[in-house]
């Protein structure tokens, strides 16, 4: 994902008044940005060789460096890097449709969802001591149990590289504000959709190991009017006949060598009829969290103000911290909007730290849970079926997805370590101190080249990090609202 950075040296030139910079002899001239021509102007910096143009040439200052788009005037300088960044500002007002849930932009639904976010009520036993609570104590789990950071990650479990819930989990929770502009949905891409991550988490026994017998009956008893505002009618009997509704259940585990023969439970005594009830109560809970995700959005960070033209929005470090975002090839997979290119990515992340797994196949991995689900985006759940998204994508994975992890935007990056799955790397310095060493190749072939950053290059790459943080999510949004 990144290619080493390479200088422009500088000649003995001439800067054009207001046209382009022409290079002197001797001198090769920075590529993908401006330099303006003067008195003792000195060399861009991190620029590629390119060629220069003589066009709208005009007497300059010796020392001036050639560039592509240089203006004249007084006084030498450093090449803009806005040019490399057009179409990566401003972050869309909303987040892409998503045709696949009727409900994604319905306000009461978001309103619902919000309700739902706070709700502790929804989840089981916890099986581990935490801050939460102790082993088995139940209903400690909300959604904002791993989401609570300025980024809506996760800053209160310990150890903080993974996130703790009923249990301790593998992964780390990825923040929640800006998350609905990713095309695929969590580390692996285990969702196609940002409803079918819910369907999972609330069920999961180290997340909130809940079930979806139990969630149909608290919306039936506290959420039952809001529901059906939105969604149509809940069947009457779930709160009157226990035979046909019972209190808890979901679908027994998948067999294990272990366990070949699960047991059958509640769930399984079910008509067929009567679990599609259920199930569409689950899926609907899930698209009401969707849309209240949606909401969870930031804009106007310091870097849109400065590809709006304001240069004071950032300072000298900032932009030298572009340039060197721009050279060392991280704009290469961090593009977009979104600071993402939206695909898979095998690094080489090393499997290190307090619980984390021994290995972790990542794309591989997840890929079976998405395809397998009988609630995915191709399923009767669905508001749309026919999206194509799922297609080429087929069982057993190949391995060249071994390994592969979704690219993070990084938008908000500032506010949401640790970074990486399993949290591997603590702050951002250590992250760039990676990819600069070409990542280690621990989990397959990687996908980095080493390059040579200075201590001052990367400290500038920090700085302009931090500009990619736009405005809070509005405190209304983050109001805890769950019933009682």
């Amino acid at each position: 994902e990144t290619n080493e950075p390479t200088g422009g040296s500088a000649g003995k030139g001439h800067a054009g008044s207001g046209g382009s910079a022409h290079g002197g002899d001797g001198g090769a001239p920075a590529a993908s940005g401006s330099a303006n021509g003067g008195k003792s102007g000195s060399p861009a910096n991190g620029g590629k060789a390119g060629s220069t143009t003589d066009a709208g040439m005009g007497p300059g200052g010796e020392g001036g460096l050639g560039g592509l788009g240089g203006a004249g005037g007084e006084g030498g300088g450093p090449d803009d890097p806005r040019e490399a960044f057009v179409g990566m500002s401003p972050l869309p007002a909303a987040p892409p449709a998503d045709p696949t849930n009727a409900f994604a932009d319905n306000a009461l639904a978001a309103t619902l969802g919000q309700r739902f976010f706070f709700d502790e009520k929804f989840s089981g036993a916890l099986k581990v001591d935490s801050d939460l609570g102790t082993t088995n104590d139940v209903q400690k789990v909300s959604c904002k149990s791993c989401h609570s950071g300025a980024a809506l990650d996760d800053e209160r479990s310990n150890p903080d590289n993974i996130s703790m819930g009923t249990g301790l989990h593998s992964r780390n929770s990825p923040g929640l504000v800006n998350s609905s502009y990713y095309t695929w949905t969590n580390w692996g891409g285990r969702f196609a959709a940002q409803w079918e991550l819910p369907l999972a988490v609330v069920e999961n026994g180290v997340i909130m190991n809940g079930n979806r017998l139990a969630l149909a009956h608290r919306i039936f008893d506290v959420y039952k009017a809001d529901y059906e505002a939105i969604f149509g009618a809940l069947t009457p009997e779930i709160g009157t006949d226990a035979a046909r509704f019972p209190a808890a259940g979901k679908p027994k585990p998948a067999p294990t060598d272990a366990v070949p023969n699960p047991p059958d439970g509640a769930w399984e005594g079910m008509d067929a009829a009567d679990r599609t009830i259920i199930n569409r109560i689950l899926v609907n809970y899930s698209k009401a969290l969707a849309a209240y995700t949606r909401k969870l959005t930031s804009h106007e960070a310091p870097f849109d103000k400065w590809m709006a033209g304001d240069d004071a929005a950032l300072t000298a470090s900032e932009v030298n911290g572009a340039r060197v975002f721009r050279d060392a090839g991280c704009i290469n997979c961090h593009s977009g909007s979104h600071f993402s290119d939206q695909s898979f990515h095998d690094l080489g992340i090393p499997q290190t730290g307090p619980g984390v797994l021994a290995s972790d196949d990542g794309r591989f991995k997840d890929l079976p849970g998405l395809l397998n689900s009988g609630m995915n985006i191709k399923s009767a759940f669905s508001d749309k079926t026919d999206t194509g998204k799922l297609d080429g994508l087929a069982l057993p994975p190949p391995d060249s997805m071994k390994g592969q992890f979704r690219t993070p935007s990084l938008r908000g990056v500032a506010q949401s370590a640790p970074y990486m799955h399993s949290g591997q790397f603590a702050t951002l310095s250590a992250v760039i101190d990676f990819y600069a060493a070409g990542g280690n190749g621990d989990t397959g072939a990687g996908e980095l080249t080493a390059f040579t950053i200075t201590a001052q290059e990367k400290a500038d790459l920090i700085a302009f990090l931090g500009t990619l943080t736009g405005k809070p999510v509005s405190a209304a949004l983050l109001t805890d609202t769950a019933a009682n």
